[in-house]
C-alpha cells in the first residue's frame, strides 16, 4: 500500500475508534541490511537501504495525561498514563509505543504536555526482520513531534537539509526505547535507516563514529527484493546473544593482551593482528570475528562501489557477504541458502543475502528494476522446488524516510 492508502486506512479506524477526526499524520519505512550483518554491535560499518513498506500513525493531542492507541494490525488497543510508564508483556506491541513516549520523556526530563489519541496501521511484514518496531518508533516519535506535545521540540527541527543532527539524536532515543524499555539489544541500524532514508538511495553508517552518508542507487534505481522463507524466527532464539558472546572472547583476548584502551570492540582488531594470532585463538570465536572484519571491509569498498555507479561490483559484494555469514559466521540455514541459490539464477540478480539476524526468516536481493517480476516468479519457483514451499516475494524501492503532516479537519 501506498503511505496515502495506510492513511485512509488508519484515518477511517480513528474515527470509529475516538468518534471525531484526526489533526496529525505520521508515516515511517521499515529497513532491509544491505551490507553489515552482525557488525553494528562490534561498532562497525553497516550499509542499509529504507524500503516503501511502512507504518503510519494518526491522532491528536488531547487535554488529559494519558495516551491512548489503537492498532490496526494486532486489533488491539491500549492505554497508560504519562506519569507512570511501565512495560508490558514480553514481546507484546504497546511496549514500542509506551517505550517511545517513556524515552523522550526522559531525554527531555519531562513529562509530554498533554496526552493524545493515535490509531496506527502498517505494512510492513511483521517478524520478516524489515524493521517493523523501528518503523513503529519513528511513526511514533513523528506524530508526538507534529503534534507538538513534546516540550521544548518543534517538527521544524527534523525537517529540511539541517535536521540531520536533530534525527540522529532522536534515533538515539529511539534506540534507548527499544534496549533499556523494550529489553531488546540492538543496535543504532534500524532506527537510523527508518529516520535517514532516501529514495532510490543506501544508507552508511559507522556505528562507532556515527559518520554516515546517503549514496546513490541509480535514477531509476534497481529494485529491493525481500524473498521471505516461510521458516519461524524463533529458531534464532539464544544465537543473537551467543554470537555476541563469541565476539566478545576475541576482544577480550586482544584487550589482555593490548590493554583496554586499545581495544574496547571487536572494530579496533585489525584484521591483519586476528590472522597473526589464529592459532592461538578460539577456533569458532575467530571464525566470528574474521566475518565481521572482512565484512567491515565489505562496507568500504560497497561504499566505493556505488560512488563510482558500479552496481554490479556492490551485487557481487552482497553476495559475498551471504557466503562469509553462511561459512564464518554461520547464521544461515538451508532454507536461506536455497532462497540465495534460487535467486542466483533468476533474471535480472545483481546479489543477494540473508536478511537481519539470520538462521531463519528472509533474504534481500538487488534486482534490475526490469526484470523484478520475472525474478520474483523464478525465486517462487526455485524455491518451491527445492523446498516444497512457496515463498512470499515482496519487490520494494529504495525510500524516503520519517516524515509527518498536519490533516485538514
Amino acid at each position: 500500500m501506498t503511505p496515502a492508502e495506510l492513511e485512509a486506512v488508519a484515518v477511517k479506524v480513528f474515527a470509529e475508534r475516538y468518534g471525531s477526526q484526526p489533526s496529525v499524520a505520521s508515516c515511517a519505512p521499515g529497513r532491509v541490511e544491505l551490507l553489515g550483518n552482525h557488525t553494528d554491535y562490534n561498532g562497525g560499518l553497516v550499509m542499509a537501504a529504507a524500503i516503501d513498506r511502512y507504518t503510519t500513525a494518526v491522532g491528536l493531542a488531547q487535554p488529559t495525561r494519558d495516551g491512548q492507541v489503537y492498532a490496526v494490525d494486532f486489533d488491539g488497543s491500549h492505554q497508560f498514563p504519562l506519569a507512570d510508564i511501565t512495560r508490558g508483556e514480553v514481546g507484546t506491541w504497546p511496549n514500542y509505543v509506551k517505550g517511545v513516549v517513556w524515552a523522550i520523556q526522559e531525554a527531555l526530563d519531562s513529562e509530554l504536555t498533554s496526552g493524545f489519541e493515535v490509531a496506527i496501521a502498517g505494512d510492513v511484514p511483521l517478524g520478516a526482520g524489515l524493521s517493523s518496531s523501528a518503523s513503529l518508533q519513528a511513526a511514533i516519535a513523528f506524530f508526538l513531534l507534529q503534534a507538538g506535545v513534546a516540550p521544548g521540540r518543534t517538527i521544524d527541527q527534523y525537517v529540511g537539509d539541517d535536521s540531520d543532527p536533530a534525527r540522529m539524536d532522536l534515533a538515539m532515543v529511539l534506540r534507548r526505547s527499544e534496549n533499556a524499555f523494550v529489553g531488546v539489544s540492538s543496535g543504532l541500524l534500524d532506527q537510523f535507516s527508518s529516520l535517514f532514508g532516501k529514495a532510490d538511495h543506501a544508507l552508511f553508517l559507522d556505528c562507532q563514529s556515527l559518520e554516515f552518508d546517503r549514496l546513490p542507487l541509480g535514477d531509476p534505481g534497481p529494485a529491493i527484493i525481500v524473498c521471505d522463507s516461510k521458516t519461524s524466527r524463533r529458531l534464532a532464539d539464544g544465537m543473537y546473544n551467543r554470537r555476541f558472546a563469541e565476539c566478545q572472547t576475541i576482544v577480550s583476548y586482544f584487550r589482555d593482551r593490548d590493554g583496554g584502551d586499545a581495544v574496547s570492540l571487536l572494530r579496533d582488531v585489525s584484521l591483519a593482528d586476528l590472522e597473526r594470532c589464529w592459532d592461538d585463538l578460539d577456533p569458532i570465536a575467530r571464525k566470528r570475528a574474521r566475518h565481521v572484519l572482512t565484512e567491515n571491509e565489505r562496507v568500504r569498498q560497497g561504499v566505493s562501489a556505488l560512488k563510482a555507479g558500479d552496481l554490479v561490483g556492490f551485487g557481487r559484494l552482497i553476495s559475498a557477504s551471504h557466503a562469509s555469514s553462511r561459512d564464518d559466521f554461520e547464521n544461515s540455514s538451508p532454507a536461506l541458502d536455497a532462497l540465495v541459490e534460487a535467486a542466483e539464477s533468476a533474471p535480472g540478480f545483481l546479489g543477494g543475502k540473508l536478511s537481519g539476524a539470520g538462521w531463519a526468516g528472509c533474504t534481500v536481493n538487488l534486482v534490475e528494476a526490469d526484470k523484478a517480476e520475472a525474478f520474483a516468479e523464478a525465486v517462487a519457483a526455485g524455491y518451491s522446488k527445492r523446498q516444497g514451499v512457496t515463498p512470499d516475494v515482496h519487490i520494494c524501492r529504495a525510500a524516503e524516510g520519517a516524515s509527518s503532516r498536519s490533516l485538514a479537519r
